[in-house]
């Protein structure tokens, strides 16, 4: 798996492609942790390109996404493939997605 960052004001896209497993879920919260650290407001976690998501990767999504709504910013996923949004749909967190 492979994270594309585009960086745009305080805004952070994050575009992973291929298999979300449990080594990329490590890397993305890697990725997350860091851009919370330098203040960013909203992250978008682009999955468009995403093949599969597995639990720690909705670990992540979700965790973070909890973090970052307490402190007043965002974390969403947004273009979900078909795969991902019928996981995201089955274990019941379509509140991660942007609307």
């Amino acid at each position: 798996m492979e994270i594309q960052k585009t960086l745009s004001g305080d805004s952070l896209e994050l575009k992973l492609n291929g298999r979300v497993d449990g080594a990329a879920a490590n890397q993305l919260e890697v990725e997350v942790l860091a851009a919370m650290r330098q203040g960013t407001k909203a992250i978008f976690v682009n999955l468009a390109e995403a093949t599969f998501l597995c639990s720690a990767g909705i670990r992540v999504l979700l965790q973070y996404h909890r973090q970052m709504k307490t402190k007043g910013g965002k974390l969403l996923v947004t273009r979900p493939s078909p795969e991902v949004a019928s996981t995201l749909e089955m274990t019941g967190f379509p509140e991660l997605v942007e609307k």
